[in-house]
């Protein structure tokens, strides 16, 4: 139904991209046991967590890298040295398994946490200036029915255990109003043939344009900033 190459990352350049629909979001078909992630998630120092590096949030968002540039858990960027499997990811089997059983050549991959009351404000993520061929999934490991996860002002509700891809070229915003902590397994993924056949398999929320995303990410970062696009 879908193919990753074509609908998601599409072309880098040229007219096409303005007025092409893209996916908002896709449910793949691949799931995990989250308890076991779970218990080792709970086995991980507290003191591992970071604030996210972003300004998009209110404090309450939170990263553990488990791959990572320099096999440093609190390198967050994909800058670096080359990626190599942190301390929190050679402690976590079960997260290793998870991260083996997705295809493709892995960028970034984090533990992404959200407090009760954290709140990611809307922003997008211009991940075609790290590489046009990435995708970025999602595996909630902890979850509740009160978190309010918006894509292109899109309710997206994602249970424990499912693999997500969202297109966070579009907007999005995330607020946790539940007791319990969020987090998820987000891994950056560079598209390919077995990628493509997942996502065909793929149940989709949705598609929109992205037309203002492209045309934003003409100007220069300088007078983006100026005009308070950054992200």
């Amino acid at each position: 139904m879908f193919a990753i190459s074509d609908e998601v990352t599409g072309p880098v350049g040229g007219v096409e991209r303005f007025f092409r629909r893209y996916p908002i979001a896709v449910r793949l078909p691949l799931a995990f046991d989250p308890a076991p992630m779970a218990e080792e998630l709970s086995r991980l120092p507290s003191s591992w967590w970071h604030a996210h590096l972003g300004p998009y949030h209110n404090g309450g968002w939170e990263a553990i890298s488990l791959w990572a540039p320099g096999g440093d858990y609190r390198n967050q960027t994909s800058r670096g040295g080359p990626f190599a499997a942190t301390e929190a990811l050679t402690r976590s089997p079960q997260l290793q398994r998870a991260i083996d059983a997705v295809p493709g050549v892995k960028n970034r991959v984090r533990l992404m946490r959200l407090r009760p009351g954290g709140e990611i404000l809307r922003h997008s993520d211009p991940l075609t200036e790290i590489d046009p061929a990435l995708l970025r999934l999602h595996v909630p490991i902890t979850t509740n029915p009160a978190v309010d996860f918006r894509v292109d002002d899109r309710r997206v509700t994602m249970s424990a255990g499912e693999t997500w891809h969202v297109d966070v070229r579009f907007p999005h915003q995330v607020r946790n109003n539940g007791a319990d902590p969020r987090v998820h397994l987000v891994l950056d993924v560079r598209s390919s043939p077995q990628l493509d056949a997942l996502f065909a398999g793929g149940t989709s929320l949705g598609d929109g344009r992205l037309t203002f995303y492209f045309a934003k990410h003409l100007l220069p970062k300088g007078v983006l900033l100026r005009l308070g696009w950054g992200n």
